[in-house]
C-alpha cells in the first residue's frame, strides 16, 4: 500500500481564512483549497494552519508562528479593506519615539483620551445624553482598534514577512491579492476613494510578488454579483468556494503542491 504524503499549507490572513458568522471554518477558502488539492493529488494529505493578522505590523508575528509549524507553502492574504477601515491613516512620525508597535499605538491613544476626559469632565456632562454616549464611546476607545494603514506601511510589513519566509529552507510563499470591493453597501461605509485604495493595495501586492519572483494569485476579477454577504465586506460561502478552487488551481499549476 502506497504511503500518504503529508503536505502542510499555512495561511496568514484575516477573517476570510478562518470563517465568521454564515461561513464556518470548514467552508472558508483554506479548507476548500485543502479539499480541492487532495481530490486532485491522490495520496497527498493536506494539513492547514491558519494565523491571523489585522494590521501589517502583525505580519511578522503571524508569519513567525506559521513557520514554526514547518509548512511547505505559506499563503499570505492581502486585502484592500486594511487600507480603508478607520477614519484616517496615522502620521507615525508624529508619535513619540517609544510608540512603535500597533499595540503601543492603541495604548498611547487610550492614555491621551483618558487624559482629555479627566481634564474636561464638565464639558462632556453638558452634552445631550445621546451625544455624551457617542463622545465617551469615541474617546474611551481613542481610535479604531487597528488604525487604517497606509499602502506604504502595508508594503513594508509584507516585505519584512517575505524576508522571514525566504530565510526558511524549502518553504515557498504565495501572495493572494484582494478581490474587487463590495460596492453595494451603505454609503457611510464607502469612502469616495474606496476603489482607488483597493487598486493601490492590489498593485502593491502584485509588485511585491514580482520583486520576489513568487506566485501571485489574482482575485480581483473573481468577484461577481452576490459575491459578498449583504452590506458586508465578507464573501459568501459560495464565494469562498470560488477562491478556494482558484487557489488550488494556481498552486497545482505552479507545481507548489
Amino acid at each position: 500500500m502506497k504511503e500518504s504524503v503529508p503536505l502542510k499549507i499555512a495561511f496568514v490572513g484575516q477573517c476570510h481564512t478562518y470563517g465568521y458568522a454564515g461561513v464556518p471554518a470548514d467552508a472558508a477558502f483554506p479548507q476548500v483549497c485543502r479539499q480541492a488539492v487532495q481530490s486532485r493529488r491522490p495520496g497527498v494529505v493536506v494539513d492547514v494552519v491558519v494565523e491571523e493578522y489585522q494590521h501589517p505590523a502583525q505580519l511578522e508575528r503571524a508569519v513567525t508562528a506559521a513557520l514554526r509549524t514547518r509548512p511547505r507553502v505559506v499563503v499570505i492574504e492581502v486585502v484592500g479593506w486594511l487600507a480603508v477601515k478607520g477614519s484616517a491613516a496615522v502620521d507615525l512620525s508624529r508619535l513619540p519615539r517609544t510608540v512603535s508597535s500597533a499595540v503601543q499605538r492603541v495604548q498611547h491613544f487610550r492614555r491621551v483620551s483618558q487624559s482629555v476626559i479627566a481634564k474636561f469632565p464638565k464639558a462632556l456632562e453638558n452634552l445631550p445624553d445621546h451625544a455624551f454616549r457617542l463622545a465617551t464611546s469615541i474617546l474611551g476607545n481613542a481610535a479604531p482598534r487597528h488604525l487604517r494603514t497606509s499602502v506604504a506601511e502595508y508594503e513594508a510589513g509584507l516585505q519584512r514577512a517575505l524576508a522571514m519566509v525566504h530565510e526558511s529552507a524549502s518553504v515557498d510563499c504565495v501572495i493572494q491579492g484582494p478581490g474587487a470591493p463590495n460596492l453595494v453597501m451603505s454609503s457611510r461605509l464607502l469612502p469616495a476613494t474606496l476603489i482607488e485604495r483597493y487598486r493601490e493595495v492590489e498593485a502593491m501586492a502584485r509588485r511585491v510578488a514580482a520583486s520576489h519572483g513568487i506566485l501571485y494569485v489574482d482575485r480581483w476579477d473573481s468577484v461577481a454579483s452576490n459575491f459578498y454577504r449583504p452590506n458586508s465586506i465578507r464573501p459568501t460561502s459560495e464565494a469562498h468556494s470560488t477562491w478556494g478552487h482558484l487557489l488550488a488551481d494556481e498552486l497545482i499549476s505552479a507545481g507548489l503542491v
